[in-house]
């Protein structure tokens, strides 16, 4: 009879997931699992009324679930007859039940198929109730069951009883055993299908991992086995593989008093486990004859502790220790729960009686950590780029709010808060209008309806002028029709903002609209004006506002003022206060912006408008025409921007914007009047030279005139010219005609031979406008007479705009035309057959090229 040892007749291990686990800790486990079967099998040899604890249950449990580390997954009673489970307490039958529900949810996990945790009672954070394909089953009343036909079907007993006939398989192939497990848990014959469902969902993956797994720690503990018994040195001097004469002196110690002293050459303190294997029902297989270590034993709890730990390294060493013959720890092993083992247990004969102590392999873990002498820093400059990233990427994919999600705006309620000037009154306040301004209408020309609020305007001028200048009265400088100061041009201050910004310790420098520390947390004062000037320029884009726009002189007195800029230290700062240089370019292109939507609607008056406004806009678009280092052909303009020929070529945008802006503001002969008025000689001249730079001179500008774009911008430099030729004075268009340096006939002549003469009949149609606004540019110039004296005759020189010619065919020129010189040219033009057909054209370029004798 084999001793009472305590030890539980539990089945074999839980399976594992080896793939998680590094080398070591899978060699680890592998022994682990192998003792737990050694365990099992050692058990099921004893009589079946015997107590004590199982070995660790599936492979282990986390160690927070400790109270069902040590319980068995079936119990051979249970496999025998699962009607047996009504017999056992309830409370083992719960703690069964969990610890297997528990298993079952880990497995699932770790294949990235979280079960249900109403299912399991395990909250699950990354379960997904629409995309999981356990949607399907209803949970029970109670955790670890589901709902079948109104019944609540345990998952632990169905588990039970079909891995105890030989699982899903051999279930399969018997016609009658669906039945008997229908019947067990009392389930009509209807419901059979969702069963062998639900089972294949959740039991059958459980299983096949099971099945496999059990095979591969068997094979695992026959290796270990013969490792182990290869390495230990036999009393007798053979080899303990050798075969012996009876099985007892197979069984180790705690065999009985029979066994002879020399039965076994392992030392006692080693696990020895028998070749010899006992099939149970159900197809599982489990070792006969283990014996198990106290040593190994809590080096295994000591592992279930700490498989949750990160560890920078594990290394697994062997410790010998000295132990003498006989001594306590060398008896054999008498489980704790058993405290009266029997007669029948005694310690046996000790294998050599020499006294010499021997060896006894013990495995220890010992973890080594290493620290970085340098810690690894990911951010650069106290700022983590990696979340920054993060939180750009998220912000690009949220999507912006409707302005219906704003409701009903009190037009009165944001004029009031923007009265007060509170800081979050006015935030709230200009947050508001920012996006009301970007409102579409039901048309495409129709927006926020500014015109409706007048006050709302009026309130944000107010804000502008308080914060820009402080009620500080405006004082422009006396206008001297001769002689003007310098115009500054965009390029001076873009070249003074870079070198500053350059310089060392360059934002330590406290400069003129720097943040003061006495605001707090408040915002700059030039980001709200900013601020401002970008609302009225997104209400301008909208065509039902630009008639009310257009007709608020008080709106451009106050864009055009803040634009200002004025010399200090031999250097230049915006004549606002709360400007930085930076700010002032950024506001000076925006009231551009406004300007070149709101130019054709603008009509500047003597009256209403102030002189000082009109020269601030010529300044203001001057400023982006006339640098010398940027008033060259359109060929050196694409060299100066550094882009390859062949590559996409356009002209400079804010060239291009001053130009429109120009050109649609001299449009109407008031307009120009007024210019003659407020902008000096000096300066339309030096306009005037920088525009007869920007046209096309070489063969590589021809070339690039021909694509569209550049077509527009030449156009609008002829344009530009025509209009200061009719705003000139008549000094200055004879100055025109007479500088040879400037070369202003040749140039506007060689663009007509190139674009009309030299090019194809099909190809003129599309220089037409072109050559049509040169020739009335040479004529103006070449009368050399003022254009707004109508004293002259009957019909007015005004009504003539870009018409201007003849006023009647009985008119007499006298003296030779500006193209007098270059008749065959002139000849060439006229025969064309466009300049035939067109007979104010054909009239001005043949008294161009009149000679008189």
């Amino acid at each position: 009879m084999l001793p009472q040892n305590g030890l539980s007749s539990s089945s074999s291990g839980f399976p594992f997931d080896a793939t998680l686990l590094d080398a070591a800790q899978a060699k680890q486990m592998a022994a682990l699992t192998a003792v737990g079967q050694a365990r099992t099998a050692q058990g099921n040899m004893r009589p079946s009324n015997g107590g004590g604890n199982s070995g660790s249950f599936l492979g282990g449990i986390p160690s927070g679930h400790n109270n069902y580390q040590n319980q068995p997954l079936l119990e051979r009673s249970m496999s025998q007859n699962p009607a047996a489970r009504l017999n056992q307490p309830s409370n083992a039958i719960k703690e069964k039940s969990h610890s297997f529900v528990l298993s079952l949810a880990t497995v699932f996990a770790k294949r990235n198929q979280p079960l249900p945790p109403a299912l399991t009672g395990i909250p699950t954070p990354s379960y997904d109730p629409i995309n999981s394909p356990f949607k399907d089953i209803e949970p029970g009343s109670e955790h670890g069951s589901f709902r079948l036909a109104g019944k609540d079907i345990n998952i632990y007993h169905l588990w039970t009883i079909i891995w105890h006939r030989g699982g899903m398989g051999n279930v399969s192939k018997d016609s009658n055993a669906w039945a008997a497990i229908l019947q067990a848990f009392d389930i009509p014959e209807t419901a059979l299908s969702s069963l062998v469902q639900i089972y294949s969902k959740i039991l059958l993956p459980f299983e096949s991992m099971y099945r496999q797994n059990l095979m591969e720690q068997q094979k695992k503990a026959q290796a270990m086995r013969q490792a182990v018994a290869s390495s230990a040195p036999s009393a007798s001097g053979q080899h303990p593989s050798a075969p012996t004469n009876s099985m007892p002196q197979q069984r180790g110690p705690g065999m009985g008093p029979s066994q002879p002293s020399s039965s076994s050459s392992v030392p006692q303190s080693s696990m020895q486990i028998n070749s010899s294997m006992l099939p149970i029902d159900g197809g599982s297989v489990i070792l006969d004859g283990p014996t198990l270590d106290q040593d190994l034993q809590g080096l295994k709890r000591k592992l279930e502790q700490e498989e949750e730990v990160k560890r920078t390294r594990q290394k697994t060493e062997t410790v010998d220790s000295v132990l003498p013959a006989g001594s306590a720890t060398d008896q054999a092993f008498v489980s704790p729960t058993n405290t009266n083992p029997g007669p029948t247990t005694q310690a046996p004969t000790p294998a050599t009686m020499t006294g010499h102590s021997r060896t006894r392999q013990e495995l220890s873990r010992r973890k080594i950590e290493y620290k970085p002498l340098v810690r690894d820093i990911e951010t650069y400059g106290g700022r983590d780029l990696k979340q920054v990233e993060v939180e750009l990427h998220s912000s690009n994919r949220r999507q912006l709010r409707e302005l219906n999600d704003w409701g009903t705006v009190d037009i009165d309620a944001l004029t009031l808060s923007i009265r007060s000037k509170l800081s979050t009154e006015l935030s709230y306040a200009l947050t508001t209008l920012t996006l009301l301004s970007t409102m579409k209408g039901q048309t495409s020309t129709s927006g926020f309806p500014i015109n409706n609020c007048p006050e709302l305007l009026e309130e944000v001028l107010d804000l502008v002028e308080d914060l820009a200048f402080n009620d500080v009265a405006d004082s422009p400088e006396p206008i001297d029709l001769r002689e003007d100061s310098h115009i500054i041009t965009n390029r001076e201050l873009v070249d003074i903002v870079y070198e500053l910004e350059t310089q060392p310790f360059a934002v330590l420098e406290r400069r003129q609209g720097a943040k003061h520390p006495d605001i707090g947390p408040r915002q700059r004062p030039a980001n709200l004006i900013l601020t401002v000037t970008n609302i009225i320029r997104n209400l301008s884009v909208f065509g039902d506002n630009l008639p009310f726009l257009a007709s608020q002189h008080r709106l451009f007195d106050v864009l055009l003022r803040i634009c200002g800029v004025s010399e200090k230290n031999s250097s230049y700062v915006s004549i606002s206060p709360v400007f930085s240089l930076t700010d002032c370019l950024a506001v000076r292109k925006d009231v551009l912006s406004t300007l070149s939507l709101l130019a054709p609607a603008i009509r500047f008056s003597e009256k209403t408008t102030s002189l000082s406004t009109v020269r601030r806009t010529f300044h203001l678009i001057a400023s982006y025409l006339v640098d010398p280092a940027e008033a060259v052909s359109p060929v050196a303009c694409v060299q100066l921007a550094g882009v390859p020929l062949g590559g996409s070529l356009k002209p400079p945008s804010l060239a291009d914007v001053a130009l429109e802006v120009f050109t649609r503001l001299a449009h109407s002969d008031g307009n120009r009047l007024i210019f003659s008025k407020a902008v000096s000689r000096s300066s339309l001249w030096c306009l005037f030279v920088s525009l007869v730079h920007r046209l096309p001179l070489q063969d590589l500008d021809f070339q690039l005139t021909m694509r569209e774009i550049w077509l527009s911008y030449v156009e609008k430099i002829v344009m530009a010219l025509y209009t200061l030729g009719f705003i000139f004075p008549p000094e200055l268009k004879s100055k025109a005609k007479a500088d040879r340096s400037l070369g202003f006939k040749n140039v506007m002549l060689r663009i007509i031979q190139k674009v009309f003469v030299q090019n194809s009949a099909d190809s003129r149609q599309f220089f037409t406008i072109i050559v049509r606004r040169i020739i009335e540019t040479l004529k103006i110039i070449d009368d050399a007479e003022d254009s707004f004296d109508n004293t002259k005759g009957v019909v007015s020189t005004l009504s003539f705009g870009m018409g201007y010619g003849e006023v009647g065919e009985s008119d007499f020129e006298r003296g030779t035309g500006l193209l007098g010189g270059y008749t065959d040219i002139g000849w060439d033009i006229l025969l064309c057959r466009e300049v035939q057909h067109d007979d104010v054209m054909f009239s001005e370029l043949e008294s161009l090229i009149r000679v008189e004798y």
